[in-house]
């Protein structure tokens, strides 16, 4: 699925995206070293009083800039659209906030616009790695100026693919534990980075073939899946349906690797 947006009038809404992101994860960057102040969410998931500022701040900067677009945070911030079928940016002010919070470097600002119940916009920039991923519907998919494909690899027991877990106790009728030995039987092994997001961007950069994951969120996903499709890779729910920012199971592949995985993730026993 694509929106009815031509490349001509999303390329200013993705350089004022990479500007927003630049902006946070120049203050990303500048406090990686402070000590964290984390505490648990009610989920049992992490945030940090790093997370709340970047919020604000780029709440403040879409809602000066695309006053009539809607915007979502992870962390609040919620202002409504004012008709159900206008743009909405969906933000994640610090993906990756458990790596952030243990010194791990791979953490990013993922910003994504929906058009249409699509996404149309992507940048995700992980400042510690200085990569700044971002892309648009027929503008491609990119890396610090570089155009992004994925991988061409073909044999699918040498892939390398990418999956996350849900943080504290979770019931799923995917049960991803079960997925994960799976899958990893089946091909050259499986990683799990801990950020969705640049998940996705590998995917669409060639380093992973493939990433699936479950419990996801809009703001997790909505950058990363414009760049993998703008990079020639597929994108789907579990079972095969098109892809809806608010269902909580993505696969991401090559798309030579599509129905392999898929029939793995759907398998029981």
């Amino acid at each position: 699925m694509t929106s009815s947006l031509s490349p001509s009038t999303l390329e200013p809404l993705l350089a004022l995206a990479r500007q927003a992101a630049s902006l946070a994860a120049q203050n990303l960057a500048a406090r990686w070293d402070e000590p964290r102040d984390i505490h648990i969410k009610s989920d049992e998931s992490l945030v940090t009083l790093i997370d709340s500022p970047y919020v604000k701040l780029l709440f403040d900067f879409f809602a000066t800039h695309t006053p009539d677009y809607g915007f979502l945070g992870e962390e609040g911030g919620i202002h409504e659209a004012q008709k159900n079928d206008q743009p909405y940016w969906y933000v994640d002010p610090v993906d990756g906030t458990s790596n952030m919070a243990h010194g791990f470097p791979w953490s990013c600002i993922s910003i994504g616009l929906v058009v249409e119940g699509q996404p149309v916009v992507g940048v995700v920039n992980n400042p510690i790695q200085n990569h700044e991923f971002y892309g648009a519907q027929g503008l491609g998919a990119w890396l610090n100026g570089r155009r992004l494909h994925v991988s061409r690899n073909a044999d699918f027991a040498r892939a390398l693919l990418a999956t996350g877990f849900p943080v504290g106790p979770h019931a799923d009728r995917f049960p991803n534990l079960d997925n994960f030995g799976r899958v990893s039987r089946a091909v050259h092994s499986v990683r799990r980075p801990g950020s969705a997001a640049l998940d996705l961007c590998c995917v669409a950069a060639g380093w992973f073939d493939g990433f699936w994951e479950i419990n996801l969120k809009p703001w997790d996903t909505a950058a990363g899946v414009i760049l993998v499709r703008e990079a020639g890779g597929t994108v789907t729910g579990f079972e095969g349906d098109a892809y809806d920012p608010h269902v909580p199971y993505i696969i991401a592949t090559n798309a030579q690797f599509h129905a392999p995985l898929q029939a793995l993730l759907l398998k029981r026993g």
